[in-house]
């Protein structure tokens, strides 16, 4: 292999481990590949995605040489997340996304600009440990009861977590199901209405992140719960 076809190869190889962290990050703030563009979309007109930014692609690093606006989106992203900074979302449902989510920052604690997520496509900086590839964790062995009182501890905590918003039971647990994943709404639905089988909680299961999904789509739920009484109300 030549010189510059080495040069290529490591020019592929890093624009793949990019996007494997895009999708990671991603994925770990509970986010669409729409997020970040419906989030710019409805933010102050100073926070504007590039009209081919792309992320798509960048994700299955198809992408080998991005404009430097998609870096630049990409920061601005990372810093918005880094401070809270929410200002103009309007939609509840892209909050309660955002809330909570987890900046990249480098070993001075400070979010990635622009310059260090262009390294990191290039291949001149690694990913951070949190969002390297991770080997799926097996989901344990359980029985149908053990599956079933599971379930029920999910059930409790979305009915206390509801409870202390002044939320009914079925208001609560129908609100945390459309909260869910998509590919889980129905499953946690009939789950939650009638008692979860095996089945439907094995699915569940987070393999990358070694713990059941609703643990941490809870957790978020919660948090967003949380959020909406904070807010002052408009009188």
């Amino acid at each position: 292999m030549s010189t510059r076809e080495q040069i290529k190869q490591l020019q592929a190889d890093a624009a793949v481990a990019f996007g494997a962290m895009l999708r990671r990050w991603r994925e770990v703030n509970g986010w669409t590949q729409y997020t970040a563009t419906d989030w710019a979309a409805e933010a102050d007109p100073a926070f504007e995605a590039p009209a081919h930014s792309g992320l798509s692609e960048l994700e299955t690093g198809k992408t080998r040489n991005p404009r430097a606006p998609v870096f630049v989106f990409l920061a601005e992203v990372n810093r918005r997340v880094a401070d809270g900074d929410f200002r103009g979302v309007r939609t509840r449902k892209l909050k309660d996304q955002l809330i909570d989510s987890r900046a990249i920052v480098g070993p001075d604690g400070e979010p990635w600009a622009a310059a260090q997520f262009w390294e990191c496509h290039s291949g001149l900086r690694a990913a951070p440990d949190w969002l390297l590839p991770v080997v799926p964790q097996p989901a344990p062995t359980l029985t149908e009861v053990a599956a079933a009182d599971l379930g029920d501890n999910w059930r409790e905590q979305v009915i206390e977590a509801g409870a202390a918003m002044g939320l009914r039971p079925f208001v609560a647990m129908a609100q945390f199901a459309k909260a869910c994943p998509t590919k889980h709404r129905e499953a946690m639905e009939d789950g939650l209405a009638a008692g979860f089988t095996r089945e439907q909680v094995e699915a569940m299961w987070d393999g990358a992140a070694g713990e059941w999904g609703p643990a941490a789509w809870i957790a978020k739920w919660r948090a967003g719960l949380a959020s909406r009484s904070a807010e002052p109300v408009e009188v």
